[in-house]
């Protein structure tokens, strides 16, 4: 077991990756080019915090063993290893982010990459001046047919509705995720959605730059819309019921906004009236309010 963060340098930004089983997934290559796309960087104020939950087919052979090689390099970027058993993916993010020693936490999957050797110089340089809540990014995404879509278009006047931009593409303030109490764990699919949409509707302020911070290959839970449509709409029901009464909306009409893509007028009305002082949440608010409003007219549209 690593040393615990209170006996560390503090280090600009913490990279945590969590894994389990990856080999019976076929997925040995993927987590050494994400530990190499750490190591690659020109910023190297960073720790690379590894979080394994107890992996039983020799997952934790072989992150040692990769880790040994690493280590080798007196100029390596410090990789600190666990392995302790967790209840899922958000759980063992929450793990690891307790024992993160740096000021930003930035979240990388087994089978991602930190997408070019400059994207923490470039986020570094961004940080300096202003210390932001957040900080956020594009997303290069990645087809299981190896196509890639560069998501360069970033706004959070989308957040009522949807994820605005890549998970791995945001760094957070380690002391705003504790405050914030670390992902819900009744998601298995959505928390990080639902820590981002708590943030904003809290008031917090973000910062963007239009550089990429991710590549994502597309797949896995996240990719069943059912899954994921019956979640949001349990994340809309908690976060939204401080605006306006939610008690009227059942489940199955709280998917058919996912599936739409819009909320009903009178919640984006509620919640634009309650958040005037929060010119984030109003702006989103509002947007929510137009895009309803003007599919209301388009007769020919299909859902």
């Amino acid at each position: 077991m690593s040393k615990s963060p209170e006996n560390l340098r503090q280090p600009l930004i913490s990279v945590v990756t969590v894994t389990r089983n990856l080999i019976e997934e076929g997925r040995e290559e993927t987590i050494l080019s994400a530990l190499n796309s750490v190591q690659s960087q020109s910023f190297r104020d960073v720790e690379h915090v590894i979080w394994d939950g107890k992996s039983t087919d020799g997952t934790q052979e072989l992150l040692k063993q990769a880790i040994k090689g690493i280590s080798t390099s007196a100029d390596c970027i410090p990789v600190r290893y666990f392995c302790e058993p967790d209840q899922s993916l958000y759980d063992a993010m929450n793990k690891a982010v307790e024992l993160c020693a740096g000021e930003y936490i930035l979240f990388l999957n087994s089978d991602d990459l930190i997408p070019g050797d400059d994207c923490l110089l470039n986020i570094s340089n961004a940080i300096k001046g202003t210390r932001p809540d957040f900080i956020y990014g594009e997303t290069i995404f990645v087809d299981e047919d190896g196509s890639q879509r560069h998501a360069r278009r970033l706004t959070i006047k989308s957040i009522l509705q949807r994820m605005p931009f890549g998970h791995n593409a945001m760094l957070i303030r380690k002391s705003l995720f504790q405050q914030l109490g670390g992902h819900d764990l009744r998601f298995r699919i959505v928390a990080d959605y639902d820590m981002l949409l708590r943030m904003i509707l809290a008031g917090h302020q973000g910062h963007k730059v239009q550089t990429p911070l991710s590549l994502f290959r597309k797949g896995g839970v996240s990719a069943d819309a059912d899954a994921v449509g019956a979640e949001m709409a349990e994340c809309w029901r908690k976060n939204f019921g401080e605006f306006c009464d939610m008690s009227g909306y059942d489940e199955s009409q709280r998917i058919e906004w996912f599936r739409k893509g819009q909320l009903p007028v009178r919640v984006s009305s509620a919640i634009l009236l309650k958040s005037l002082a929060q010119p984030m949440t109003a702006h989103a608010a509002l947007f929510s309010l137009a895009k309803t409003l003007r599919r209301s007219v388009q007769f020919w549209r299909r859902y």
